[in-house]
């Protein structure tokens, strides 16, 4: 686990450089850039994914980010780390699609079909707003950190224990997602 988690901060680092260097040599990221280097991303995870499907995916996330203020970079290390963008994807305890949206989050936010691009990629930036909002009052380090481990663990665990719940799953979910977020930012992982 610990050589997967360091492949993909190597390449996420990779393609953060191509970008930045492109960046540099033009002034600006144009937008075909980024939507290019979102979908590298995403082929990375799931390398099997069509690229209707993966520009489905690069437009859902960022029209929803960015229309209800969630950093796109912060979806996809989410989505990345829950499903590795496989919008089939099931886990045991019944979450579903990419965000494994759990059956009662999914209808909280009104997704019909979990296995829907546009709908399971909009319940994931509703939930992670949630989940900002619900910890809005704390500085931004704790804010972020204590909204991810609600993605996992829900944000009953987190209040109860006052931050991240001390589940090895969920420590080690906030880990990744913070690495991989950091790493989409072009910062170091730590």
């Amino acid at each position: 686990m610990r050589l997967k988690s360091l492949c993909i901060a190597v390449l996420v680092a990779a393609a953060t450089f191509a970008l930045n260097a492109e960046t540099s040599r033009a002034g600006a990221t144009t937008s075909a850039q980024a939507m290019s280097a979102y979908e590298s991303a995403i082929r990375y995870f799931n390398p099997g994914i069509g690229d209707s499907d993966a520009r489905r995916i690069v437009s859902a996330i960022i029209t929803d980010a960015y229309q209800d203020g969630v950093d796109p970079r912060l979806v996809v290390a989410i989505i990345a780390t829950e499903s590795s963008f496989d919008k089939t994807a099931r886990s045991s305890a019944g979450a579903m699609g990419l965000g494994q949206l759990m059956p009662a989050t999914a209808a909280d936010v009104d997704v019909s079909n979990a296995d829907d691009i546009d709908q399971n990629v909009r319940g994931t930036v509703l939930t992670l707003k949630g989940n900002l909002e619900h910890y809005a009052s704390l500085d931004p380090q704790h804010k972020f950190v204590y909204a991810i481990a609600a993605y996992n663990a829900g944000t009953g665990a987190v209040d109860e224990y006052h931050g991240v719940p001390p589940y090895d799953e969920t420590i080690r979910y906030v880990w990744k997602v913070v690495v991989l977020w950091r790493r989409l930012c072009g910062l170091s992982a730590t």
